[in-house]
């Protein structure tokens, strides 16, 4: 065996498993764009926030399903970082809460990348819609059954986290 040959397959040997990755700005857009529906792909339409919550609603996205299905996985682990889904016992998230991870760090302040990332929980039907509360907060309903809370890879705890998580995400 060649050595780039040999190196190829210690890289694909390494990528076997699911690699974790941190919330972040650059890991949320490269998954919304790799899910963007092109033609002639079955697609899911999404809208985080609709005229019916707002004079200035968000975009409708088409998102493929096929795609969707291939990086969900990705998906549930970066929403697993948001602050909201590590608070026991919290049933809904606002648009505002999703700036936050886990550590009270802001992972963006960009509402482009913040409705990207509601865009593909919506798609992957782990959140439930947006809607207004009485309160007059816009929130959606979690799906604890899929989303779990997850650690960044750059958390000093996640060596020990991940040994005690892996085989849920590896399965």
């Amino acid at each position: 065996m060649g050595l780039i040959a040999k190196s190829a397959k210690e890289v694909t040997e390494r990528h076997k498993g699911f690699e974790p990755l941190e919330l972040t700005e650059g890991n949320v857009q490269a998954i919304f764009n790799r899910c963007l529906a092109k033609e002639g792909e079955d697609f899911y339409n999404v809208q985080v926030v609709g005229s019916e919550l707002t004079k200035n609603p968000s975009d409708i996205v088409q998102l493929s399903r096929e795609k969707m299905e291939k990086n969900e996985q990705n998906i549930r682990y970066l929403l697993g970082q948001l602050k909201t889904i590590h608070i026991p016992n919290v049933k809904v998230i606002s648009l505002q809460e999703g700036f936050f991870r886990y550590d009270n760090h802001v992972w963006t302040k960009d509402f482009n990348s913040l409705f990207q990332l509601y865009d593909l929980a919506l798609g992957c039907v782990y959140f439930r819609g947006f809607g207004q509360t009485e309160d007059g907060n816009i929130s959606s309903l979690i799906d604890y059954k899929h989303i779990t809370p997850t650690l960044s890879p750059k958390d000093p705890a996640f060596p020990a986290w991940w040994e005690a998580h892996k085989s849920e995400w590896e399965a």
